[in-house]
């Protein structure tokens, strides 16, 4: 029988803290069942099967082989309990089709970004029964499992993964350009400096963000966090949008500075986020922004040396209100069961949490990534008490490796961290309307950035208020 071990959160946790908007948990009407599921009781010894997503592909031949054992191990534990794996990921232009349709799994993981949202149309159960009377689900690090819960509290996803956003930065340019990669920019004025250096000592761009595909608006909005303002405010069931403010001004007066300024931002003001992972690997980019999770997309899929990749905290301006984060949260379906989602939880301990709670599951999971030329100890926010998190990074030292010396700042700057949720209503499309906003101000050296954003604020606000 394993032991398993479980600190407490309690008081020995961190500062890190989430503050956010989060919503009313109202439904737009969309019938799932999730009202029958809410409260009820589940009986943990009943036959049951459940459907779950995100099976490996068989090009992952480890990480696959480790799951079809992790499935046989479960199901030898919880007899009761029969799984049925799919490879079936979240993608939200089939997500609410295929869930009226009943051909969901029972579980699968879903972004930060949208469980809000399905939270709002009643398509996420409500599990806080079943997380209340759990010994280790009632004991996640409640500040970044509170990204899950809705103005009540109630509970609908378990966050399995997290992160913050983070400035990724290439060191090799970095000591081409005479700068030291150990002492990445903390500030926006050093990140212009840093640009500046750059493009000036190699040629190549010394910053530019993706500006396409909603990912310059989400950029703008971690921006404006760090320059003390926030995108929504809610009162009640009205949300106000607020996207003319001081930080938002700010941020896109940053980033005229670098391109008309300082000439720094290279000649492609149009990246999608794909365009500027291909470029950073290809060393032609010496700093961007985004989630601080990029090692994966730019190094292990697009060949970036790993000792060139440099991750430092998010630029910290004036009055920041603190850093935007996002992760992996598990969803279960409003259609399932009781007993379903009961079994759909304890294989999510088991599976995704009992990593950073058991030492042969920590080690079993490090193995087959590290057989599979993945990655081991990459930083990450953790879903455990900072103390819990210790223990696990010891228990896989031995398979670490990254270089994890080069992440030092960032590392050490989530302690202290205050972890800012996305905004909660509308999410993708108040990033939709700052996108242009974004390319206006890199294209044209006149662009008004106030002009900009009360037509995209009062664009949004319609919407909102569209429901």
């Amino acid at each position: 029988m394993r032991q398993r071990r479980w600190s407490r959160v309690g008081g020995v946790v961190s500062s890190l803290a989430l503050v956010g908007v989060l919503a009313t948990g109202c439904s737009d009407g969309a019938d799932t069942g999730a009202e029958a599921q809410v409260g009820a009781a589940c009986d943990p010894e009943a036959d049951v099967t459940i459907t779950v997503g995100e099976r490996p592909t068989s090009d992952q031949a480890a990480t696959l082989e480790a799951w079809e054992n992790a499935i046989a191990a479960f199901e030898e534990l919880h007899p009761n309990i029969t799984i049925e794996d799919e490879e079936t990921k979240y993608d939200v232009s089939t997500f609410s089709a295929l869930l009226v349709g009943g051909t969901l799994p029972t579980t699968l993981q879903v972004p930060f970004t949208d469980i809000q949202a399905l939270v709002a149309r009643g398509q996420a159960a409500d599990i806080t029964t079943y997380v209340e009377g759990d010994e280790v689900l009632s004991q996640l690090n409640p500040q970044v499992a509170g990204v899950t819960q809705d103005a009540e509290g109630h509970t609908f996803g378990v966050v399995r993964a997290a992160y913050t956003m983070g400035l990724v930065y290439d060191r090799a340019l970095f000591e081409q350009a005479g700068l030291d990669p150990d002492a990445p920019p903390a500030t926006w004025d050093e990140v212009l400096d840093a640009a500046a250096t750059i493009s000036d000592k190699t040629g190549e761009t010394g910053f530019i963000i993706p500006t396409t595909g909603n990912v310059g608006g989400w950029l703008l909005t971690s921006m404006a966090y760090s320059n003390g303002s926030l995108v929504q405010e809610a009162e009640g069931d009205t949300t106000t949008v607020t996207l003319d403010t001081p930080g938002m001004r700010e941020s896109l007066e940053f980033l005229h500075d670098v391109r008309w300024g300082q000439d720094a931002a290279g000649d492609n003001f149009l990246h999608d986020n794909n365009t500027v992972r291909d470029d950073l690997a290809a060393g032609y980019v010496g700093q961007s922004l985004n989630g601080a999770n990029l090692y994966n997309s730019v190094v292990i899929s697009r060949g970036m040396p790993a000792e060139d990749f440099g991750l430092a905290p998010f630029p910290a301006g004036d009055d920041a209100v603190g850093v935007l984060g996002g992760g992996n949260i598990q969803w279960f379906s409003p259609k399932a069961t009781p007993d379903q989602l009961c079994a759909a939880l304890e294989w999510t301990k088991y599976y995704f949490l009992d990593r950073y709670v058991d030492e042969e599951a920590a080690t079993t999971w490090a193995e087959s990534q590290v057989a599979d030329d993945l990655p081991v100890g990459l930083p990450e926010v953790p879903v455990v008490s900072q103390e819990q998190y210790e223990t696990f990074l010891g228990w896989i030292e031995p398979q670490v490796n990254v270089p994890r010396e080069n992440y030092r700042a960032y590392i050490d700057s989530l302690p202290d961290a205050t972890i800012v949720a996305e905004p909660a209503v509308k999410a993708q499309e108040l990033y939709a309307a700052l996108d242009p906003v974004a390319q206006a101000v890199l294209t044209r050296e006149d662009a008004d950035p106030a002009e900009l954003l009360q037509a995209a604020q009062a664009q949004v606000q319609d919407l909102v208020d569209a429901g």
